[in-house]
């Protein structure tokens, strides 16, 4: 078996060594191994196609279009811009519009002051419209014609940076774009078809290169209207992940967010602040070996933080504050969820032991509430006698996404290929989420339904003390799920409110231990034996926590055993049915 009970150390992040690093870094006044005014440090791959970007000149054909999948946020588009601009040499001073009474002229701009003058070599704007992009033509009533510079006009010769969701939702405006910068003129045009210019106004030369920035539905939602250009442009993604492979990463993660506070000028983060800070960041990234790079995260976090900061540094108390308040801030809908289940509205029972009956797992998203809440769900399931029919009630009465059904039929071919391979199943069963009145999906409580089919088909109770989440595979091997953290922390506010016995515990997929970090108090509640936590990596392994009969032993009974048994004894009864003796009984009755 490969049953292995944590402890409190395995299901959370090792804090310790964040903090000798950041110790050991507060001397340090510069940020240079980080990369103080590069955000892309950390991002090669968007550093090296925004080095293509910017350096490649040596064919007019070159790619003037970048696209990067990112969010759209000032502060990220802001620190977008600083690094871009390291890979650009001083801009050129432009041109300049010369306006006489009834002619314009263009000529090269002599200081930076021009009306048409280059602003800098990289300007960014997460949102546009017409005349902030390409400028316009007044002309107030009986006064002279003026012409007002866009954002083409101030980068041009460099970089412009824009928000892809702005352009999308003006689909003429990104195509008159696209067209000046292949073109490489900017020509004047009236934002009105029934008023024309005015006066002729001579084309301006354009030499501008464009990094659109959205998220992975505008690049879909661009890549559909225009496949060709899609495909042609430069595409590089900014990863919010960093997988921790040294002690150094650790190090340069600190860095980065020292970065990031300064970039906020906000105060300094003391070195005894990571501690829950990189506590913070794995539950955030769901993953004890990855750290979050997210701007916003980072952001958001010390932002927060910083109104609780005193002596002019953000430290451990702020820090702790700061998630304290946002927590309960957010906290409204979790708790009137948890009240369901404190006044026994919603039935789940921590303390006994029940046949056909398991605790299972599951989360819950609602659109626009910002976390997922952990749901401990009851799972029941009947045998009766019958053709071999597995009857998934949610399914049956369309309640069930895909996901979840294609965990049924998995949980339906374990069964037939361990009992049903030389005679079909002499019985029925029906699987039900108790308490269930919306459409479910996934299919993270495979493995509880399994367990709970073989209780009932066994005749062998469940220790209602546990509850279990995993999704299984054909073979009953036991597979990683989503959410493990909001589940865990859902089942054990339940056993919280109803008692703690000393027994009760989760069992969740021995692949889903790297994903913990679990609330302090979980970890009290493990680290005073109050409350466990199991892996398991095959259905045998959790059967056996869950009945204390093992799934199959030779020498001793077993459940395989005991369904066998039961098996025979219906098809005995199914034989002597159908005798000769009982049918001519039969008969003669009728």
């Amino acid at each position: 078996m490969a049953i292995k009970q944590l402890k409190s150390q395995q299901i959370q992040p090792d804090t310790n060594l964040i903090v000798e690093l950041a110790k050991k870094n507060k001397t340090q006044t510069d940020l240079t191994d980080f990369g103080s005014t590069n955000v892309l440090a950390w991002q090669p791959r968007v550093a090296s196609a925004v080095s293509l970007l910017c350096n490649n000149k040596t064919s007019k054909y070159r790619s003037r279009f970048m696209l990067l999948k990112a969010t759209e946020s000032e502060l990220f588009f802001d620190l977008l811009k600083q690094s871009v601009k390291t890979n650009l040499a001083e801009p050129a001073l432009g041109y300049s519009y010369n306006i006489s009474e009834n002619k314009i002229t263009l000529t090269t701009a002599k200081t930076r002051q021009d009306n048409f003058a280059i602003e800098d070599n990289c300007l960014a704007q997460t949102s546009v419209d017409l005349e902030k992009l390409f400028g316009c033509v007044r002309q107030p009533d009986n006064r002279p014609i003026k012409l007002q510079a866009g954002l083409v006009h101030h980068a041009n010769g460099g970089v412009l940076i824009l928000g892809l969701r702005s352009l999308l939702s003006q689909p003429a405006l990104w195509v008159k774009l696209k067209q000046m910068i292949n073109n490489g003129v900017f020509e004047w045009f009236s934002a009105d078809d029934a008023h024309p210019l005015p006066l002729s106004i001579p084309a301006m030369p354009l030499d501008l290169r464009l990094i659109l920035v959205g998220d992975r539905l505008s690049m879909t939602e661009l890549q559909e209207f225009e496949p060709e250009f899609f495909n042609s442009a430069i595409y590089a993604e900014f990863e919010n992940e960093l997988t921790i492979s040294s002690d150094k990463q650790i190090d340069q993660w600190t860095n980065y967010l020292q970065f990031i506070a300064q970039q906020l000028q906000l105060p300094a983060i003391e070195p005894t602040a990571f501690m829950t800070i990189f506590k913070q960041a794995t539950r955030f990234t769901g993953d004890q070996n990855c750290l979050p790079l997210s701007v916003e995260w980072a952001q958001s976090l010390l932002l927060e933080a910083s109104y609780f900061a005193e002596n002019n540094q953000i430290d451990k108390l702020a820090v702790g504050k700061a998630l304290e308040q946002k927590a309960w801030r957010e906290n409204y809908l979790t708790e009137r969820f948890h009240d369901e289940f404190f006044t026994d509205q919603i039935v789940i029972n921590t303390k006994d032991q029940v046949v056909g009956q398991i605790n299972g797992l599951s989360v819950l998203e609602y659109p626009g509430y910002p976390k997922a809440i952990g749901e401990p769900t009851r799972l029941s399931c009947l045998v009766h006698y019958g053709d071999g029919e597995f009857i998934d009630i949610e399914r049956k009465t369309e309640l069930a996404g895909n996901i979840h059904s294609k965990g049924m039929m998995i949980m339906q071919a374990f069964i037939m290929s361990e009992f049903a391979i030389n005679h079909q199943l002499p019985f029925s069963t029906s699987l039900v989420f108790e308490q269930s009145y919306s459409e479910i999906d996934g299919d993270s409580a495979s493995l509880a339904g399994l367990c709970a089919i073989i209780s009932a088909l066994s005749g062998q109770a469940i220790d209602q003390q546990l509850a279990v989440t995993g999704s299984v595979d054909q073979f009953g091997h036991v597979q990683s799920i989503g959410g493990v953290n909001e589940k865990i922390e859902g089942f054990f506010a339940v056993c919280q409110h109803q008692g703690f016995t000393g027994q009760q515990g989760v069992i969740i997929p021995a692949s889903n231990q790297r994903h913990l970090s679990l609330s302090d108090e979980v970890i009290a509640a493990v680290e005073q034996d109050k409350f466990s936590i199991w892996t398991v990596e095959h259905i045998a392994d959790a059967l056996y926590l869950l009945t204390g009969i093992p799934y199959k032993d030779e020498a001793n009974i077993s459940l395989y055993k005991l369904i066998h048994a039961r098996m025979q004894s219906l098809l005995v009864q199914e034989k002597k049915q159908d005798s000769w003796f009982s049918r001519w009984q039969k008969y003669c009755k009728k």
